[in-house]
């Protein structure tokens, strides 16, 4: 967690995560469809409820002699599902069209008796599923959009500060360094001395001019043992 909040410290996060989910916005967006269920019958072999630090997350479903997993969230469904299931009980299961996401099943009980079925929103409306499912494309490249748009405006806003400094970037006379000098900044943020002069820092403190280019910062202290910073 702490290492993602360290890259957002960086401009090409914010381009590179954007165009990341503006593309993945726009696949699901136009792959969207309604859904379009396809009954399968068995007996259930295996029914397994899968966590995540430890909150739900999904639940696998297998039948007998059928080699595929299939999946729900249980949350999804109405009415409430179980929380375990009869081993080799008789089942009926809805999926949806080329997927293995159930979304509606038939439950029997010990004698394979009194069915129950339990149904989700894809399954009693289909064209839930295509708005739902644009919904969520619009809103992952929105987001995409905005993560761009920063790294927009970083870079304007960069290249406007640089545009403004002379060929040979400021220039700020030497100054004899009293013994046991420190690097560091000024009283009131604006120079950074670096043993030899004062050099300018960025208006938001976060960079200092090394007498080629804008050099971050990172953590820094006043300077100990430093002539007077120029006025101004």
């Amino acid at each position: 967690m702490f290492g993602l909040l360290r890259l957002l410290r960086f401009k090409w996060t914010y381009l590179i995560a954007g165009a990341l989910l503006l593309g993945l916005g726009l696949i699901a967006y136009g792959s969207a469809h309604a859904s379009q269920p396809v009954e399968i019958d068995g007996a259930i072999s295996d029914y397994v409820e899968h966590t995540r630090d430890g909150a739900y997350s999904y639940n696998t479903l297998q039948l007998a002699g059928d080699d595929k997993t299939y999946t729900l969230d249980k949350n999804t469904f109405h009415a409430a599902l179980p929380d375990d299931l009869y081993k080799d009980g008789k089942t009926s299961i809805w999926i949806d069209q080329g997927s293995t996401t159930i979304i509606a099943i038939t439950l029997y009980d010990q004698n394979d008796q009194n069915p129950i079925k339990y149904t989700t929103t894809h399954f009693d409306n289909p064209q839930s599923e295509l708005s739902d499912t644009q919904g969520s494309g619009i809103t992952g490249a929105a987001i995409g959009v905005a993560l761009i748009a920063i790294f927009g405006a970083w870079f304007v806003v960069e290249r406007r500060r640089r545009s403004l400094l002379p060929a040979g970037g400021p220039v700020v006379g030497a100054m004899a360094a009293s013994p046991g000098s420190s690097v560091g900044v000024s009283r009131d943020g604006k120079w950074y001395w670096d043993l030899a002069q004062w050099r300018p820092v960025s208006e938001d403190g976060r960079y200092r001019w090394d007498g080629t280019q804008w050099q971050e910062m990172g953590t820094v202290y006043s300077a100990k043992g430093v002539p007077p910073p120029p006025a101004g």
